[in-house]
């Protein structure tokens, strides 16, 4: 790299170092906010908030480092462009496609960190924040949103989970187990489920299984049953968070688990596909705000540019989030539906640069 690459992407980091900075500030004071009305059940108090708040933090930073890029990126061009140094640069010979490449190395390591956050920050930090929030509250178990729990397809079997331990445990679970006809054989209560990382296998406990005959029911109690699955307790526990929180792995191997029983995955492969394609998102940012910064003359003020790249990111972040709720209405394929805000920017960002470099 050399010593003018070198320079510029410093100073691009910089603006976005501390766009985010004030970003991350702000949306702490909104999210602590937010938990006020919560304080005083259970033991959950204000420092019990502020905890809560702080432990999603990385979710926080994942969402704002795209947007947090694209206004460094504008602030520092813009910066350069002030005191003439742009302006020199161009004089000097440099193409507007030689600047972007100069940036493309900014949103190279900012790509980096995106999918790092992403991979393996928010994952963990969610769990931990829910599973501290619970806690704080008076509870112990992670209870899912819908009424009837959380219901997952084994092959022909359907499992309904009630609770899930912070400990990894499942509590309160029903098996409903069929035959090749789809016909109903069996139905197992079970107390409690713990998987077993040497075996594989999650081991059933306190088995209550009613057996079902076409002549008659039958009633046996088991003290313990092996359930083998692909769904370890990482999995699991990631399915009581969105999806777009979830690792790619977990998503990966979630999705699998749902087409080979059958099942819908397009959440879960959208949520993969939105994954993958974020990271990339940085190319998208640069690109964007490199024309803005060349169209402008050299006294247009810092502030406007800023903002308007704050417009600009928060309607890619809009976007970003309209495109999954659409892509399940109209049903456009999941990877479309993941790639489409990236794939709309990018066309806006070499649609003006075109026309800047026409001027």
């Amino acid at each position: 790299m050399s010593v003018l690459s070198r320079w510029i992407v410093t100073e691009v980091l910089r603006a976005t170092a501390v766009v985010t900075a004030v970003f991350i500030a702000l949306f702490l004071f909104f999210d602590f906010v937010d938990q006020l009305d919560d304080i005083g059940r259970g033991a959950y108090g204000l420092k019990e908030a502020a905890l809560y708040v702080v432990l999603r933090l990385p979710s926080r930073l994942y969402e704002l480092l795209p947007i947090a890029l694209l206004v460094g990126t504008l602030a520092a061009l813009a910066q350069l462009a002030r005191h003439s140094e742009l302006a020199v640069l161009r004089a000097s010979g440099m193409s507007v496609g030689g600047l972007w490449r100069i940036l493309a190395l900014a949103a190279l390591i900012q790509g980096v960190i995106i999918f790092a956050v992403g991979e393996w920050l928010v994952p963990p930090a969610e769990q931990t924040a829910r599973s501290f929030r619970l806690q704080a509250m008076g509870g112990s178990d992670f209870s899912t949103d819908m009424r009837s729990g959380l219901w997952i397809r084994e092959g022909e079997d359907f499992l309904n989970v009630r609770r899930l331990g912070s400990d990894g445990r499942l509590r309160e679970l029903e098996i409903y187990r069929f035959g090749p006809d789809r016909v109903m054989t069996a139905i197992d209560q079970v107390k409690e489920a713990e998987f077993d990382p040497v075996q594989g296998v999650w081991r059933l406990k306190e088995v209550q299984r009613r057996r079902l005959a076409p002549e008659r029911i039958t009633a046996e109690s088991l003290p313990e049953l092996e359930w083998s699955t692909e769904l370890t307790p990482r999995v699991l526990a990631v399915l009581m968070v969105e999806p777009y929180r979830m690792s790619i792995g977990a998503l990966y191997t979630f999705s699998r688990h749902l087409i080979r029983n059958g099942q819908n995955a397009d959440r879960y492969l959208q949520a993969l596909g939105r994954k993958l394609v974020y990271p990339l998102t940085a190319l998208v940012m640069v690109t964007l705000a490199l024309p803005f910064a060349l169209g402008h003359a050299r006294g247009a003020p810092i502030g406007f540019k800023v903002f308007l790249g704050t417009l600009l990111g928060v309607a890619f972040h809009l976007l970003n989030s309209l495109a999954g709720s659409l892509g399940v209405l109209a049903g456009w394929s999941p990877w479309l539906a993941a790639a489409l805000p990236a794939m709309t920017f990018t066309l806006l960002a070499l649609a003006m640069m075109h026309w800047v470099e026409r001027r």
